[in-house]
């Protein structure tokens, strides 16, 4: 069980938080002690001068070169020490930057996607909004997997982070330790990946609602379109048949008879007209029902269509 703790990740991480404070100190006391082993080195060199040739020189030599050889050694690690360090805390950096700017990205085409209602009128104008919505949504697949792998960058980095520390994310006017302010960190880049994932989930969420929208929109547009034109149609045959009547005035009274023959015939057949004229009134309705406000286009033809049906039956 020792053994297992000693393994594990969260063990190798406070350990080497502690050794961060060590290299700290380590490279403090080499800084202290480098003109003290510049003065060691000259005056050895002054000694060895002195005792040229002799059995004591050739030890000192030794001594001398020992004593450089670990200078040197422990230069170089810690300067390998400090650079490991300088390149997590980049590393940590570019991942807040990665994350600060997803959310700067996904805000804006939050913002994006609100512009681009309310619903169109008229089925033109719908058809531009899905072309304009397709476009929107390539960008987004376009950008999901620099999201989703920014998403698993970070999560494979948060599993070597310790989960305990402080509970909320707050500027100290002390220096924090090195083990505190990786903790930090660790619980900011946490926030910021959840903040994008949530917005990315939002976003999409919302792209795919807008588009059933339009999809419903542009279907009922389209029927409204179709019963329109075949109303206007069954209109403009009855109307036609009327125009070719004489006025009333004009007729002779022995064709009186057969002029209220075709009046018969006509209004039988103009009878099933009144379910065209419902059925166009009723998808209008439900168009309204589904807060799209009909162009002016649409509502002069739904009102010359419903005169034009009055002026008929009259």
């Amino acid at each position: 069980m020792q053994q297992d703790q000693c393994c594990s990740p969260r063990f190798k991480l406070k350990m080497l938080h502690r050794k961060t404070y060590h290299v700290k100190d380590l490279q403090g006391e080499i800084e202290a002690h480098t003109d003290i082993y510049h003065n060691l080195d000259e005056n050895g060199q002054k000694i060895l001068r002195s005792l040229e040739g002799s059995d004591e020189a050739a030890l000192l030599q030794r001594r001398l070169d020992t004593m450089n050889f670990k200078w040197s050694e422990l230069r170089k690690k810690s300067l390998n020490i400090r650079s490991h360090l300088e390149a997590s805390s980049d590393q940590w950096k570019r991942l807040h930057l990665s994350l600060q700017e997803l959310l700067v990205w996904l805000q804006l085409k939050d913002d994006e996607l609100s512009r681009q209602a309310p619903i169109g009128g008229d089925f033109p104008a719908v058809q531009k909004q899905n072309d304009v919505h397709r476009a929107f949504k390539r960008e987004l697949k376009t950008k999901e997997p620099v999201i989703m792998r920014t998403l698993e960058t970070v999560r494979i980095f948060l599993t070597e982070q310790p989960l305990e520390g402080l509970e909320k994310l707050y500027q100290e006017p002390r220096e924090l330790p090195p083990e505190e302010r990786a903790q930090n960190v660790t619980r900011l880049l946490r926030k910021q990946a959840e903040e994008v994932n949530a917005e990315w989930e939002k976003l999409n969420l919302y792209s795919a609602d807008w588009q059933r929208k339009i999809d419903e929109a542009l279907e009922r547009l389209q029927e409204l379109h179709e019963a329109t034109d075949e109303l206007d149609l069954k209109l403009r045959q009855a109307e036609v048949i009327k125009g070719s009547w004489q006025p009333v005035g004009d007729l002779l009274i022995d064709s009186l008879q057969d002029h209220l023959e075709k009046v018969k015939v006509l209004r039988g057949e103009i009878a099933p007209l009144k379910e065209n004229v419902n059925h166009v009134n009723d998808l209008a309705r439900q168009l309204t029902t589904l807060g799209i406000q009909l162009s002016p286009y649409n509502l002069s033809t739904l009102e010359d269509l419903n005169t034009r049906w009055k002026l008929l039956q009259v």
